[in-house]
């Protein structure tokens, strides 16, 4: 197949959806498919990136109702047309919409992908994409909750809608001993994952657990992620330092492959006010870390209570407390959750089968025949 992706741009291809677009591409190409990537618009990152995994072209469009856009869009579907692309696969949301008002035809099909419980609607009515669900062939999400949220916000049917779940790539956890990130040897210790911003409620996790310290609990926190609302990332230092809690709870920053360090780590804490489908779960789970995380977006699909892990509500720190305590003082239950979190990653969530319902949604004549 010949394939296009049109993505709004890439910062990183380390984590999150960036990194599943780079997956899914490397594994089409690995497949056999002729796979282009053209970009709205350049990063930093992308400028000086030199190795991916098939060609990879700016289209310098900063904003979509300019001239610019119009001109350039133009010019990319007589491109499309000149050269049989097959398949047309928009991410993220000026691509969402440029696509199929400029990209579909006859001869190829269109697909755009929904990654989050309703952030590609800020700034972007759900209406602007509902209208624009005649020129699309379907609309892939990364969980069943996105699936359901977005069929309701943009009046899709059924037949228009298709989850695929991320996959995990396979990944070797071994303990780093050269960044140790705990202090303790007998606390409990507990890894939060997630670029330190208000959705994240990462203050939340840090309330609970100095809670749980000024009550005579032995435990550690250690947050990983890049700093990404100076205000928020005070607030939290604020209550830590107020608190007396430096010595027990831990900002990193942001960390490339942070797999490596949660073989340190004895539960997993993801208390988000809105996931679509976690990476962080997922690798916490790959791990054989139990995890806690609010009962939000796909998080339920991943975190089967008290089969996978414990789920609570979104903003709930008793709750986020009292779990804390059931996994802090049951070591059997700790173990019993990892494994079968574990188990449920490697047989349901691969790269392998990422790349596979792509290519038989790619394929499907259901599909192009709507």
């Amino acid at each position: 197949m010949n394939i296009l992706f049109l993505v709004d741009s890439l910062h990183s291809i380390a984590a999150g959806s960036e990194r599943q677009i780079y997956k899914l591409i490397d594994g089409l190409v690995a497949q056999g498919h002729n796979v282009s990537l053209k970009l709205l618009r350049h990063t930093d990152f992308t400028r000086q990136l030199t190795n991916f995994p098939c060609t990879l072209d700016s289209l310098d469009i900063h904003s979509i109702s300019s001239a610019n856009a119009l001109r350039t869009m133009i010019n990319l579907r007589k491109q499309i047309v000149q050269h049989q692309v097959d398949i047309i696969h928009a991410y993220f949301p000026d691509s969402c919409i440029l696509a199929p008002l400029f990209l579909k035809t006859k001869k190829n099909a269109l697909f755009t992908s929904r990654r989050d419980m309703g952030l590609i609607y800020q700034g972007k009515p759900a209406w602007i994409y509902s209208l624009l669900a005649t020129r699309t062939d379907a609309v892939i999400s990364n969980s069943k909750a996105v699936s359901d949220f977005i069929a309701k916000k943009e009046n899709l049917s059924a037949q228009k809608t298709r989850v695929i779940y991320n996959g995990l790539e396979e990944y070797t956890v071994t303990p780093d001993s050269s960044f140790t990130i705990f202090n303790g040897e007998n606390s409990i210790k507990l890894i939060l994952v997630a670029n330190i911003k208000p959705v994240k409620r990462t203050l939340d996790a840090v309330i609970a657990v100095t809670q749980l310290i000024e009550e005579g609990h032995n435990l550690e926190l250690t947050l990983v992620g890049e700093n990404q609302d100076t205000d928020y990332v005070a607030t939290i230092v604020d209550v830590i330092n107020k608190t007396g809690s430096s010595n027990r709870i831990r900002l990193t920053g942001s960390i490339t492959e942070p797999r490596r360090l949660l073989p340190q780590a004895d539960i997993g804490l993801l208390v988000s006010e809105s996931e679509g489908l976690s990476n962080t779960i997922m690798e916490y789970m790959h791990a054989g870390l139990p995890v806690i995380a609010t009962n939000v977006g796909g998080n339920p699909e991943l975190v089967i209570d008290k089969h996978t892990g414990l789920l609570i509500e979104k903003g709930n720190i008793e709750q986020l407390k009292s779990a804390i305590l059931s996994l802090a003082a049951n070591k059997e239950l700790r173990a019993s959750l990892g494994a079968a979190g574990k188990s449920l990653i490697q047989n349901e969530f691969s790269i392998v089968a990422l790349i596979s319902k792509h290519e038989a949604i790619y394929t499907s004549k259901s599909i192009r025949t709507q």
